[in-house]
């Protein structure tokens, strides 16, 4: 028995036929969907994790550290690659049987310098050459590298000696024997034979490019770190500086006529401030002594040929990660006012003057930041489980977020005009990739997909987020 025909009208049967053919669209994606799955242990081997961006100082490419795993091997393997900023493909620069990381460029452009192990050279630090195809990578102990001036005819650092001597010293040279007699250990190794090595008993126990420092008991040498300058171009390098007391954070101004320093707030010598640090350590917990605030540094500048120097202000902390205004006229730094606060950002006038926190309230705190050639500054800071880079007038102290979203991002470098950023973004759905955008946050590029074959597999896991409220009226958040 055959059905009688329902009769369907016009308008009907176009929905059923747009019904069917979407229908026909989507059971393909859903299908696809349905076929990624989870994350499983064996699929973090063939995760690639991008790090470390360097943008050139002329904007135009960025080189980058790739980082994989060996399973094999059980390890991971890092190289150096290049990419251009406006887009292509990431080209490998150094040699994958060495490791090879941490990329950064010369002030003109025609260096590419990175950190590697590899035999027959001294030190860690190679470098390639950029403005012409091809080359090996080599070694330039006598590059300047520091703080560099506008016109990038020299460069400005603090050190206890040269940099081509500190090179020397940065190879472990095995630990000294200290558990025995007459090393004034505090106790005698049962077997020499098998510990015949350091006994530590003090917190501070090792220092940058002096290995293991002799323990209180112990006599000690002091050598101040002192400021340099050397010409590029030119082997020779100044000192500029002969004091008793250390330099840090040396920082020229881009017109290239002072130089500004952290130092001891009463420019003391290193072996008397160390030397109340520990007498105040031996004596007993003392809350009101021991956990009130105290001025451990203070900003000096001195002009660039030396000379005597002169204290920008006197401020509660220490002072750190200096920075001049493109104007050479204010100088901005981080530093927590009291011991139980948070790091701020400060702006203070070069010639003199109160430092203004251009934070405020502000809950968060700075981590990276540098000036914008139109006087603001640019500012990224972890904001609960993510991370964003703001700018913030010095003048009316209005934050702005440029770059966010919910992910983190990590790496900001800026090219040389501070027009362009490159960094690293990842987010709970998104291994990490490198991006580029205009400072203003605008017109964002993603550079590499190293991570997209995984991606297509894999179903990845999301989190909710939630805040709750916390003492003094802060927000944690949770995930």
């Amino acid at each position: 028995m055959q059905l009688p025909e329902i009769p369907v009208a016009p308008g009907d049967r176009l929905i059923r036929s747009i019904s069917v053919a979407a229908a026909a669209v989507l059971f393909p994606l859903a299908a696809a969907a349905q076929q990624k799955r989870a994350f499983t242990p064996a699929d973090w081997y063939r995760l690639t994790t991008v790090s470390s961006p360097a943008m050139s100082p002329d904007g135009q490419r960025v080189a980058f550290t790739v980082t994989t795993v060996k399973e094999a091997d059980n390890r991971r393997h890092s190289e150096v690659w290049v990419v251009a900023a406006s887009g292509g493909e990431p080209v490998r620069y150094t040699s994958p049987s060495t490791e090879s990381s941490n990329p950064r460029w010369s002030p003109d452009g025609r260096l590419l310098f990175f950190t590697s192990n590899r035999p027959g050279g001294m030190g860690n630090t190679w470098a390639l050459r950029m403005d012409r195809p091809g080359g090996e990578a080599f070694q330039m102990t006598t590059h300047p590298s520091g703080s560099v001036p506008r016109d990038g005819r020299f460069a400005v650092w603090a050190d206890t000696a040269p940099r081509d001597s500190v090179a020397d010293t940065t190879t472990w040279r095995g630990m000294q024997a200290m558990a025995r007699p007459p090393h004034s250990a505090i106790t005698r190794p049962l077997d020499p034979r098998r510990f015949d090595g350091r006994h530590i008993v003090e917190m501070g126990y090792k220092g940058n490019n002096q290995g293991f420092i002799p323990n209180r008991r112990d006599p000690r040498s002091w050598k101040a770190a002192q400021i340099w300058m050397q010409s590029f171009g030119d082997t020779a390098k100044r000192q500029i500086t002969r004091t008793p007391y250390s330099h840090r954070n040396a920082t020229v101004s881009p017109d290239g006529r002072w130089i500004a320093f952290t130092a001891d707030a009463e420019l003391r010598p290193d072996s008397m401030a160390q030397a109340e640090r520990d007498s105040l350590y031996r004596l007993p917990y003392n809350r009101e002594r021991d956990e009130a605030d105290r001025n451990e540094a203070d900003i000096f500048v001195i002009p660039v040929a030396g000379g005597e120097p002169r204290r920008v202000a006197r401020f509660m902390g220490s002072e750190r990660d200096l920075a001049w205004s493109p104007d050479s006229r204010q100088i901005s730094f981080v530093s927590s006012p009291g011991r139980a606060q948070s790091a701020r950002l400060y702006v203070v006038n070069a010639s003199g003057g109160t430092p203004q926190n251009v934070l405020g309230s502000w809950q968060y705190e700075p981590d990276e930041y540098r000036w914008l050639p139109n006087g603001n500054l640019a500012v990224s800071a972890a904001v609960g489980g993510r991370t964003a880079l703001f700018t913030v007038s010095p003048r009316s102290k209005q934050l702005r977020e440029v770059l966010g979203g919910r992910r983190r991002l990590s790496g900001f470098s800026h090219d040389r005009n501070g027009a362009r950023v490159a960094y690293v973004a990842t987010a709970f759905n998104q291994p990490t990739e490198l991006y580029v955008a205009d400072s203003n946050g605008r017109n964002e590029r993603r550079l590499t997909r190293f991570n997209d074959q995984l991606n297509a597999e894999i179903a990845w896991a999301d989190a909710e987020r939630f805040t709750y409220p916390s003492v003094g009226g802060l927000e944690i958040e949770g995930g």
